[in-house]
């Protein structure tokens, strides 16, 4: 016996199986895909639409775990809610046992024909019909696929080694093992139902040991949808828990009532249906079983999964000196605003303090600490204004001091400051960080410099909010002057560099003009908040 010939013939029949489940869904969706819009608006408002949309759904992608997938998108994009998509996932399980049906035909010999009827249709006829014969083409190749996976598993009968392991799934519990184990490898519950209906035409497994592997197979096509709920929203998340919640509960009791379950399909399909075709009705008696035991339920699955997945509790950001209390107390909050806005300050100070580091260090942490940082800059911006806007319900703004409004400049330069090195200056490290790129000695030692005496001005400017002392604002307003023409001197030595023999700093002078740009931006921003201060003298 050639078992490397049993292999190929094998995984051939399921490639042209895999291949007709694919183009079938791909006709499908090109025939009826631009109506589920207006489908997924008109039956998700009810439970029993939503059943019905699950099944459309399925049909269209030939895969409940392809529809579960997309149905995490939906919840994903708020599309639809949480219980709404419940009930489309009852309706899923439904949906895939239709194709189930399909495969019961024993249609093998026909295939071929199949495929050249549905690609005359396809290849020849206009929108609809090339659509229909795109479906009917893959319904040949999906047949062909079957029959190939049946003659070529007709030899493993005479395989002792794959007998005595069949002999396991005659328990129950391996046999819904297995089912997952393999739905979930080959990603489509269907594509397993039709290797077990060929097991069970060749002989080598019975009915009543298939039943459990059927059972697996609703567990296993969970697997995919877990998998593309790990980053999404919440909702995915719980939708993808729900899914599988539903299919382990229902396997669950219905392990426990194998016998009347086989009793009942062989009501359904009668004492001459084949193999297949009861393997067919037992999979949609299953699902439908299902969706009545939980349709009623999905409220009470909804609330334990949002107990089992609950809501990431937002980290809160409270202002630690203005206090609801103070609303209204006019005057009296100025010390603990101007507490707020220092603290904001020294904040921004670290930030620039920091912002060369990955040029130097080439530590990639620090990009994400800059823009950790920026968040609670947003954070204090937001909050201090939230509280002004309750202190203006309960006091006129006439009643307001001036310097209300000056620590408002000061929070709106400390922002644009904060943005500067979370969005510019970062942006500029990532890229920096990718490549294998150096400052010239000469030209690193030039940034730094002007980096610390960028935070150096930065303090002068926050030292001011305590004592506001016009000299102290005038010597800032001079030192911006200096490093303003500190920066274009650095500049020039800069292209110096840059044009002088075996230069070192071409691949870094693009990164190198605009860092000290950005720099210099920060510098005028911080002088910014000192210019108040002169500026208020003038006035006077």
């Amino acid at each position: 016996m050639n078992y490397f010939l049993i292999f190929i013939q094998l995984l051939g029949g399921l490639g042209f199986f895999l291949l007709g489940m694919d183009q079938l869904s791909s006709g499908m969706k090109s025939l009826a895909g631009r109506q589920m819009r207006h489908v997924l608006e008109k039956f998700t408002a009810t439970k029993g639409g939503g059943v019905v949309f699950g099944i459309l759904l399925t049909v269209l992608f030939q895969s409940s775990s392809a529809a579960s997938v997309v149905m995490v998108g939906f919840v994903d994009a708020a599309l639809l809610s949480l219980g709404q998509t419940l009930a489309v996932m009852l309706g899923t399980g439904i949906g895939t046992t239709i194709t189930a049906q399909l495969i019961a035909f024993k249609l093998g010999t026909y295939s071929l024909g199949f495929v050249g009827v549905g690609f005359l249709f396809k290849a020849f006829g206009r929108r609809r019909w090339s659509y229909s014969g795109k479906i009917v083409m893959a319904l040949g190749i999906l047949f062909y696929g079957m029959d190939l996976m049946s003659s070529g598993m007709e030899p493993l009968g005479s395989m002792d080694r794959f007998t005595k392991w069949l002999v396991y799934l005659q328990n129950p519990v391996w046999g819904v093992l297995a089912g997952t184990i393999f739905t979930a490898m080959i990603q489509s519950s269907a594509a397993f139902i039709g290797i077990v209906m060929t097991l069970t035409a060749t002989g080598l497994l019975s009915i009543a040991d298939a039943l459990p592997l059927i059972l697996g197979t609703n567990i296993g096509t969970t697997v995919t949808a877990l998998i593309a709920s790990m980053n999404s929203s919440i909702g995915g998340k719980r939708l993808a828990v729900a899914n599988t919640l539903f299919r382990v509960a229902g396997v669950l009791i219905m392990i426990w009532l194998l016998g009347f379950w086989e009793h009942i399909t062989w009501a359904v399909s009668g004492d001459k249906a084949s193999g297949g075709r009861f393997l067919a009705n037992a999979h949609t008696i299953f699902n439908v079983f299902m969706t009545l035991v939980f349709l009623p339920f999905t409220g009470i699955i909804g609330s334990i999964v949002k107990r089992i997945v609950p809501e990431r509790k937002k980290e809160t950001f409270n202002l630690h000196y203005l206090k609801p209390e103070l609303i209204g107390s006019g005057g009296m909050m100025l010390p603990f605003l101007k507490k707020e806005v220092s603290d904001m300050g020294r904040l921004v100070i670290q930030m620039v303090d920091a912002s060369l580091t990955p040029f130097f260090s080439r530590e990639s942490k620090v990009l994400d600490d800059l823009r950790s940082n920026e968040k609670m800059v947003d954070n204090y911006r937001e909050e201090i204004n939230r509280f002004l806007v309750s202190m203006n319900e309960k006091m006129s703004a006439e009643e307001w001091s001036d310097d209300i409004y000056r620590f408002l400049h000061v929070v709106n330069e400390l922002e644009q400051i904060a943005d500067i090195v979370s969005v510019n200056i970062a942006r500029q490290g990532e890229k920096w960080l990718d490549a294998n790129i150096h400052f010239s000695e000469e030209g690193g030692r030039e940034l730094c410099d002007y980096q610390q005496r960028c935070v150096k001005q930065l303090a002068r400017a926050m030292q001011l909010l305590e004592d506001w002392e016009p000299e102290k604002a005038m010597k800032m307003k001079r030192k911006y002057r200096k490093y303003a023409l500190m920066a274009y001197e650095m500049e020039m030595q800069h292209y110096k560099r840059l044009l002088a023999p075996s230069s070192r700093s071409v691949e870094s002078s693009k990164v190198h003009i605009e860092l000290l740009n950005l720099l210099r931006m920060i510098n005028s921003h911080a002088t910014n908040i000192g210019r108040m201060v002169f500026m208020e003298e003038e006035g006077n």
